[in-house]
């Protein structure tokens, strides 16, 4: 039997972050251009990066990003169970995660920053970060949009905001070279 491996990267943090603010340059740049071609990618991207600060934080708070429905698959040396994995695009379940295994974390924080034009302030990060959710699931392919509701430049406000609350959370990553 073949079993599966582990990427040499599901435990590294370091890579998850610095993928995350690669990609965040990336969005920043094109929400800079204000051309509303250029928005969808942007939003897109901006999901990603928030994806990947997750996923790097929750790397640092002891998890493994690998499909919890492929343990069993693992080779048997992998010590790995299945509540050990993080996985999946949801921005939201992903904080939730966080919260739970970090004890420091909070995404139902206010986030300080103001000045989202035509969103709900003050705003929390789970709320925001549920703003980012539908950009994966809508805006990568061709298809009809049922929860986007326009991309502006208050979503690259938002995006700083959220990106800002990750970086500087009270985080492990933080205490970490």
């Amino acid at each position: 039997m073949t079993y599966l491996q582990l990427d040499k990267y599901a435990r590294d943090f370091r890579l998850w972050r610095d993928w995350a603010a690669i990609d965040y340059q990336a969005a920043s740049i094109l929400f800079g251009t204000h051309d509303p071609f250029l928005l969808f990618p942007a939003a897109t991207l901006g999901h990603h990066a928030l994806e990947m600060y997750l996923k790097s934080a929750l790397v640092v708070n002891g998890l493994t990003i690998f499909d919890p429905k492929k343990v069993k698959l693992l080779d048997p040396q992998v010590n790995l169970v299945a509540a050990d994995c993080a996985w999946g695009h949801d921005l939201v379940e992903l904080a939730k995660r966080l919260a739970q295994r970090s004890g420091t974390f909070d995404p139902s924080r206010q986030m300080g920053i103001v000045g989202y034009l035509a969103m709900k302030e003050p705003m929390t990060i789970e709320e925001g970060l549920s703003i980012f959710d539908p950009f994966f699931r809508e805006l990568r392919y061709p298809q009809e949009i049922n929860k986007v509701d326009g991309i502006g430049e208050e979503h690259k406000r938002l995006l700083d905001s959220l990106v800002s609350e990750l970086r500087h959370a009270r985080l492990k990553w933080n205490q970490l070279p």
